[in-house]
């Protein structure tokens, strides 16, 4: 396959058994990520950078994304519904509290982010 055949990404991820795009693998390897430390040691270095909080001046223009603002929007466009009691699942979708006490639970959190929609 050559870039002159003009093959759609869709195909040529079809072929090779790729399910899902780029930009979802990215997602849920972030996802995981966030599972991985928010069940981390609080002694270890990772998670202490983690929580960590930086003092001082603050550069000029927007402010900068934090992960957990991007994991929040990435449970709210994934429709990712909670799962704290059957009500709630109908009609609301998981915000970054409920995920940290969902990911606590390994087997559970690895479910929901193999559910989580392809591209």
């Amino acid at each position: 396959m050559k870039l002159n055949d003009r093959v759609r990404n869709c195909l040529i991820r079809e072929e090779c058994g790729l399910q899902d795009d780029v930009v979802t693998r990215i997602k849920k390897g972030m996802l995981r990520w966030f599972g991985h430390v928010e069940r981390m040691n609080e002694e270890r270095v990772t998670k202490q950078i983690y929580v960590a909080e930086v003092n001082g001046i603050v550069g000029k223009g927007r402010p900068r994304r934090k992960f957990i603002d991007q994991i929040g929007d990435i449970l709210k466009m994934g429709h990712i519904k909670s799962t704290f009691n059957r009500r709630a699942r109908m009609r609301r979708y998981m915000d970054v509290e409920e995920a940290r006490e969902v990911c606590q639970d390994r087997a559970k959190w690895k479910s929901i982010i193999s559910a989580y929609p392809s591209g």
